[in-house]
């Protein structure tokens, strides 16, 4: 009996010890912050439908989360001069000294989940002073990020329900 106990309890601990190292590696893998442009592949079919933008501070970075319906849209991201709307190639006019440009492809903005005509917050983070929605055109949809200078960034997918995540450092 007490061989049979300590067996189980041998188990049980390997059981959660594997389930804490899985946790673990789980956190370690987020790609690195840096400064270098971004892209990642679709998950799931397209359109994918942007339904809610969130922004959120965190201990050392700023967050922006993109939630979708219907999978996650490949996407790009990276630096550029000045942000301009989709189709019309006016400027955005951004809070900030340093701008991202979110693309998704293959993806459309449900306009009455995701607050209205046209997305913007303005949290005035540590990093991340403003966002705005520079286009829903032709089955791509885009957003500008103005921070207070340029920094490390990563951008990521998560699934249940599919999100694309851009972190900015502080």
């Amino acid at each position: 009996m007490l061989v049979g106990t300590l067996r189980s309890s041998l188990i049980g601990a390997a059981v959660l010890g594997a389930a804490a190292s899985a946790a673990a590696a789980a956190v370690v893998s987020l790609p690195p912050f840096t400064v270098a442009a971004k892209a990642g592949p679709r998950h799931g079919p397209a359109p994918a439908v942007l339904e809610q933008v969130r922004v959120a501070r965190h201990t050392g970075f700023d967050r922006v989360v993109f939630r979708f319906r219907s999978g996650t849209p490949a996407w790009s991201a990276g630096y550029v001069p000045r942000v301009v709307h989709d189709g019309s190639g006016k400027p955005v006019t951004l809070a900030g000294r340093a701008f991202l440009h979110v693309v998704f492809h293959g993806a459309r903005i449900d306009r009455a989940s995701a607050g209205g005509p046209d997305i913007a917050r303005t949290p005035r983070f540590p990093t991340l002073v403003q966002l705005k929605e520079a286009g829903d055109f032709e089955g791509v949809v885009s957003f500008g990020l103005g921070l207070r200078r340029r920094v490390g960034f990563r951008g990521f997918h998560l699934s249940g329900p599919g999100r694309l995540v851009v972190d900015v450092a502080r």
